[in-house]
């Protein structure tokens, strides 16, 4: 079905106004009534995918069979468009790639990416798959890393061309035979972090894509005039923001080697060749780049935003698609929005600027073919119906558990209502009553923002034990006994029962927590983090439209941060603490030894950064932060200068498992707990309060269990505008409280997922209490350090054995697996069996 461009946004502009006045109601994450689900982000995802177990990262259409093979999160298996195919499972031994997966053309052959630094060869027989031939990408005196990405062959079958990211490189590999292994022919430089590869029509070309963009400019002294930041080890051009600010095609002649470079958008990731033209989707910019291969040129860039004459509302112009895939549909482009949870369609012979259609998917899409058939299309969605895995099936879940899925999409049903969907299931179209509620609140009477975010804890860890709210008492190890001051806050203001975060782990939580999404370079490489720029300490993983500081700057707002974008290897120990028993007893002593100094790659920010306030480690205690913090706010109350937006971590709730260099969990938990009630306390007894809102949140919920949904979480907002003794149901994610804190301080919109959440109403109230809090002793004893191994029972040594064993060198190392178990025996004994499992013995599985 095929329509002119005004008559088909003339039919989606009617079909859209017929359904705005119905609202969009979910009660809580997870799946619906109605067999959808409702994701971390807010959105509605579908239902009907093909489901499984974690996270796929990419997918290749057989070259003769309705089959697709999956690259998922530590195995290759097939799919048709009815089901997973039993027994075609291949373990990847060392995990996936962040990309990287193709048939051979006779389809007897797959080769798939890994994280260990080779291709693995899988040959099809009978149906079945067999792992066979480990090809190592770089020769043994070459001492650089490697990271095979995208892939492509020749058409006879017997060269292999691999993106090699951290070689930045194209390495041509000559495939062996069963007498003979495949042999490294050469590698082709190219620009920074290449993603994929693919030939030419003709084969004479490479056309490779570099995630990272170009080298720095140079003068005639060869030193470099433009500001870089380190991406392991690449040297990326960079934004005033950090953000980084290149992304670039290489196009490489096979005969000699010789090699341009053209400029497109930022975080160019795939890439798809029919004849002469290059499409290319540049993730970090929301276009697509239109090259012409052979003159090495750029003849257009289309926008994937939708056109403004279907929806003309501002969210919609903003930053926040990210199309990641695309595939040739006759005559139309189809591309994959991971953050529009959509399949676009862009008619190509009509000089098209933006896509004409939508279809919904699954949760981040981030692979796409299009079928034998000519109308259907295989999309994956790495994080599919989101964490699903346990709760669909009763058991508590955690925010690892994600449910990945194959969508098979009709390309023949009605696009009107398609599109209709898309734009329901994203919030597209809001009354502007409920995108600005008429609450004072939201009409200047909150002019200072404290925004606190805490570390991986889940509602039903801390806040279990609360009759008044959905919890599950048998779930919380952290309840009134650890967590006094969370208690009487959620009891004096209001308890929300209903709240998530966003992200998964401090890679991608904290980019949610301050950014409101998670980009294309996080989500490709959950499966093994290149990187983990948790703390922004690599450009890549930092949204093109900045953070919530620059938000806050743009409109010429004060500022300050505490720990906040502080890189923890960085981090200085003035001297360096032998435990945190150390410090805490310096603090205690008031000799004030120890001296922490912060940094920030972040060069703009570093002004507004508490000099001496860290982020990680966690020798420095949440009790020595709020003295830090309370001291300092007193000085800015007395002098009416409280700035308008302060951004804290307060981290000590993450704990350190049974290391005996650091209290006991629940010790580490009840520091946090002190800390968060003294922080509330001083600023409820200041002049400013009357015109302050505090909220608090996890970055991520990690993977403590919850019996709802693994990322629900404490979520909490305390100001006079607050309703007193009050329970709210309504559903919050890191979205809205990010949106609620906007609207508050006046500022814009980050990206198109935070411009079109609602904020956070039924909590507040338009008739002041400015009554102050007062803080709640600790019950538990802050500084009762986990014992040796020699002073645990037989049975609570296993769990000491099992944190030893965890990599404690830097955050979120550990296991997260193992590291929560471990918390949960700690605080329930070893005795009581982790939710979901009926064994008392240490049944893990490292990821």
């Amino acid at each position: 079905m095929k329509f002119s461009r005004p008559l088909f946004f003339t039919l989606i502009s009617l079909a859209v106004s017929a359904v705005a006045t119905v609202p969009f109601i979910e009660l809580r994450l997870g799946k619906q009534p109605d067999n959808s689900f409702l994701v971390s982000s807010g959105q509605r995802v579908e239902a009907g995918a093909i489901a499984f177990d974690g996270r796929p990262v990419d997918l290749a259409l057989h070259p003769t069979k309705e089959i697709v093979a999956v690259l998922g999160q530590d195995r290759v298996f097939l799919a048709d468009t009815q089901s997973v195919l039993e027994g075609t499972n291949v373990p990847l031994g060392s995990g996936a790639a962040f990309h990287g997966l193709v048939w051979s053309l006779d389809g007897s052959t797959l080769y798939a990416s890994t994280a260990g630094g080779y291709v693995l060869t899988i040959r099809y027989r009978d149906g079945k798959l067999l792992a066979g031939e480990r090809i190592m990408l770089k020769k043994s005196e070459d001492k650089r890393d490697s990271r095979p990405g995208g892939m492509c062959l020749t058409r006879d079958g017997k060269t292999l061309f691999v993106a090699d990211m951290d070689r930045n490189c194209v390495t041509e590999i000559a495939l062996g035979t069963r007498e003979n292994k495949s042999e490294i022919v050469r590698d082709f430089p190219v620009q920074n972090l290449p993603y994929t590869v693919k030939l030419s029509f003709d084969e004479k070309t490479l056309v490779v894509t570099n995630w990272g963009g170009r080298f720095a400019k140079k003068n005639a002294k060869g030193e470099e005039v433009e500001e870089t930041a380190p991406s392991l080890t690449a040297a990326l051009v960079v934004k005033p923001n950090h953000a980084n600010a290149s992304g670039t095609v290489s196009f490489i002649e096979r005969a000699t080697g010789a090699t341009t470079h053209l400029e497109v958008g930022r975080h160019p990731t795939d890439l798809l060749i029919e004849n002469k033209t290059a499409f290319v989707a540049n993730s970090a910019s929301d276009t697509i780049s239109v090259l012409d291969v052979e003159r090495h040129t750029l003849k257009k860039t289309i926008s994937v935003h939708p056109d403004r004459s279907v929806l003309p509302q501002n969210p919609l112009q903003r930053f926040g698609s990210i199309p990641t895939a695309l595939a040739r549909y006759g005559n139309a482009l189809l591309v994959t929005h991971g953050g529009d949870n959509a399949l676009s369609e862009i008619a190509l012979d009509d000089d098209a600027d933006s896509p004409l259609t939508f279809r919904p998917v699954g949760y981040f899409p981030i692979a796409v073919a299009l079928a034998h058939d000519g109308k259907t299309a295989f999309v994956l969605n790495t994080k599919g119906n989101g964490s699903v895995r346990n709760t669909v099936n009763g058991k508590p879940g955690n925010a690892h558990d994600f449910q990945g899925s194959l969508s098979i999409v009709d390309l023949k049903s009605d696009p009107v209502k398609a599109t209709e969907r898309v734009i329901a299931n994203n919030h597209w179209r809001q009354e502007v009553s409920q995108l600005k509620p008429d609450l004072a609140v939201y009409k200047g009477k909150i002019k200072h923002v404290l925004y606190i975010i805490k570390e991986n804890r889940t509602y039903d860890e801390v806040f279990g034990d609360l009759p008044e709210g959905n919890g599950d008492p048998k779930l919380c190890g952290l309840g009134e006994t650890v967590t006094p001051n969370h208690h009487a806050l959620a009891r004096q203001f209001t308890l929300f029962d209903n709240g998530y975060v966003s992200g998964t782990n401090s890679a991608d939580g904290h980019a949610w927590s301050t950014q409101s999404l998670a980009n294309d370079y996080l989500e490709h490489f959950y499966t093994g983090y290149r990187t983990y720029p948790d703390d922004i300490d690599d450009p890549m993983g930092l949204s093109d439209a900045g953070g919530l500081w620059d938000a806050a700057l743009k409109k010429k707002k004060t500022l300050r941060i505490y720990g906040e974008t502080c890189d923890d290897a960085r981090c200085v120990y003035t001297p360096m603490p032998e435990s945190w028993l150390e410090m805490w007893n310096d603090r205690k002593a008031g000799t004030n030894k120890y001296v922490v100094t912060p940094y920030s790659h972040l060069k703009h920010l570093r002004p507004y950064i508490h000099p001496h306030y860290g982020y990680w480690p966690l020798y420095q205690s949440d009790q020595h932060r709020a003295d830090l913090f309370t001291e300092e706010y007193a000085r800015f109350s007395k002098a009416d200068k409280v700035p308008n937006l302060m951004i804290m971590t307060l981290p000590c709730d993450h704990t350190e498992g049974l290391n005996t260099q650091f209290p006991k969990p629940k010790s580490m938990v009840a520091d946090n707990d002190l800390a968060l009630g003294r922080i509330v306390e001083a600023v409820s007894k200041s002049p400013q309060w009357k015109e302050t809102c505090i909220f608090v949140i996890e970055d991520d919920a990690q993977a403590g269990p919850d019996h709802v949904d693994g990322h629900r979480t404490v979520y909490m907002v305390i100001s006079p505008y607050v309703k007193r003794k009050f329970v709210s149901h309504e559903l919050g994610t890191t979205v809205t409280m990010l949106r609620s804190i906007e609207l508050m301080l006046g500022l814009d919109p980050m990206n198109r997922f935070d411009a079109a959440a609602l904020p956070l109403t039924d909590c507040f109230t338009n008739t002041p209490d400015f009554s102050p809090y007062m803080v709640r002793p600790n019950l538990v004893k802050l500084d009762d350090m986990n014992l040796p191994k020699s002073a645990l029972s037989p049975a609570m040594q296993k769990w000491k054995m099992a944190s030893d064993s965890l990599d404690w060198s830097g955050l979120d190392r550990p296991d997260f697996a193992v590291l929560n178990r471990v918390v949960w025996h700690s605080l329930h004994g070893s005795e009581t069996p982790y939710p979901g499992e009926t064994g008392k013995d240490l049944r893990v599985k490292q990821r």
